[in-house]
């Protein structure tokens, strides 16, 4: 009977012990030409094939947190490709993204930033939380 309880709290523990999947939480600011650039999409890309974007959003204030599974959660420890978007948001109510009427406004950064092979962007995700600040340019 000991046995069985003692095993049982060695599982607990050990289910307990940190992220099974390789996650560490990502958080971070976004600046624009020295301003917060709110409602701008975050991805980290790992660098390692076939393994799961985190993504984010920024607010009001430029402040993002990466999400890979749920919500916050991180991204993959590693080194990642990172690009950023922002998008004016056309007047009007919200639609939903699948709604084929729905039309992003002009895009506010760089196209360069947009894509992987020229964001020029990159982090190294470490075990711990990890604070990755970006400061974008025209």
């Amino acid at each position: 009977m000991l046995r069985s309880v003692l095993f049982l709290i060695l599982m607990t523990i050990a289910g307990c012990s940190g992220d099974d999947r390789g996650l560490a939480p990502v958080s971070g600011t976004v600046l624009f030409n020295g301003k917060p650039l709110p409602n701008a999409g975050v991805i980290f890309t790992p660098d390692e094939d076939n393994i799961r974007v985190g993504v984010g959003s920024t607010d009001k204030d430029g402040k993002y947190r990466l999400t890979s599974f749920q919500i916050n959660d991180g991204a993959k420890i590693g080194k990642h490709t990172v690009t950023i978007r922002a998008y004016e948001i056309p007047d009007g109510p919200p639609k939903a993204a699948d709604d084929i009427t729905n039309v992003r406004g002009k895009m506010l950064t760089p196209f360069k930033y947009a894509r992987p092979e020229t964001s020029g962007l990159t982090a190294d995700v470490a075990k711990k939380n990890n604070v990755i600040d970006f400061a974008l340019t025209d």
